[in-house]
C-alpha cells in the first residue's frame, strides 16, 4: 500500500471541485520521485519536489485540444501545457492567477477557460484556508527531503 503524500488532500479537493463542475480530468497522479528542477546550488538535479498532474485527453489531430495542468512545489503557482500531436507536451506556462494553495473554485474556472480557449479569469485567485493543514505537511516533508 502506497503511503498518502502530503498534497494529497488539496489535490482530492481540486479534482473533486472539477468532477462537481463537469470537467472531471480523464487521469491525474501525484507524486514525490520528480526531479525538482527549481533547485539551484550543490544539490541541483539531484532533489526530488512534490507535484500533481491533471491530464485531459486531446479529441483532436492538433495541438489545440487537450491540457495538462501541474502543481509543483515548490512552484509558488499552478502551471499547464497542451499536449502535442507527436507526443509529448507544449513549454508549461505559469498561471499566476493560481497561487500554490488556489481556492478549488478558482482551479475551476481557469480549467473550464483553458479547455474552452477562452480568456483567463482575471486577478488572483482566493487563498483555499483548508489547505493550511496542506502547507504544514508539505513544509515537513521539504524539511526532511
Amino acid at each position: 500500500m502506497t503511503q498518502p503524500l502530503p498534497h494529497d488532500p488539496y489535490i482530492t479537493a481540486v479534482v473533486e471541485a472539477l468532477t462537481t463542475a463537469g470537467i472531471e480530468p480523464d487521469d491525474c497522479w501525484t507524486s514525490d520521485a520528480e526531479t525538482d528542477p527549481y533547485a539551484t546550488g550543490d544539490d541541483a538535479g539531484c532533489t526530488t519536489m512534490l507535484n500533481a498532474v491533471l491530464r485531459w485527453d486531446d479529441d483532436t489531430d492538433d495541438d489545440t485540444g487537450g491540457l495538462l495542468l501541474f502543481w509543483d512545489h515548490p512552484a509558488e503557482q499552478w502551471q499547464y501545457a497542451r499536449p502535442r500531436a507527436e507526443g509529448g507536451n507544449t513549454e508549461p506556462e505559469f498561471l499566476p492567477q493560481l497561487g500554490r494553495y488556489s481556492d478549488p473554485a478558482a482551479v475551476v474556472a481557469v480549467v473550464r477557460a483553458l479547455l474552452a480557449g477562452e480568456p483567463l479569469p482575471e486577478g488572483h485567485a482566493p487563498y483555499w484556508h483548508p489547505a493550511d493543514a496542506v502547507k504544514a505537511a508539505v513544509a515537513a516533508w521539504a524539511d526532511e527531503s
